[in-house]
């Protein structure tokens, strides 16, 4: 198959979906999230009817992971995954875990279990 210089081939073109389409063009999420948040399958959430990558996402769900995870795993861009995340938290099928914010600061437990973490590292 011939490729013209401004034409890309993907190897799976197939499954190629256009960010701003998993998206519907949106940028922003109606959820706040950062990077580091940890999200997680509701338990007895149905994810039968969610198709291409919020479907993936779904499924990687089943144990915490967190956004900048699901970016990496996908190779899709942070603000993508984060709407479509913030899409499936307001669906009910996904749950976000507490992430430290200025109040929680001095939870001196959660420093304690991502210091043992850095150290595993």
């Amino acid at each position: 198959m011939a490729q013209d210089d401004n034409e890309t081939i993907f190897e799976d073109e197939q499954d190629f979906i256009r960010p701003f389409l998993v998206t519907s063009g949106r940028t922003t999420s109606a959820v706040d999230t950062k990077l580091e948040t940890m999200v997680q399958q509701v338990e007895g959430a149905d994810g039968s009817l969610l198709r291409f990558e919020t479907a993936r996402i779904f499924e990687m769900s089943s144990k915490a992971i967190s956004i900048a995870e699901l970016s990496a795993h996908l190779s899709m861009p942070f603000g993508v995954v984060r709407v479509a995340v913030g899409d499936l938290i307001e669906g009910g099928q996904l749950r976000a875990h507490r992430t430290v914010t200025n109040e929680s600061s001095n939870d001196i437990e959660l420093i304690s279990r991502l210091m043992a973490g850095v150290r595993r590292l």
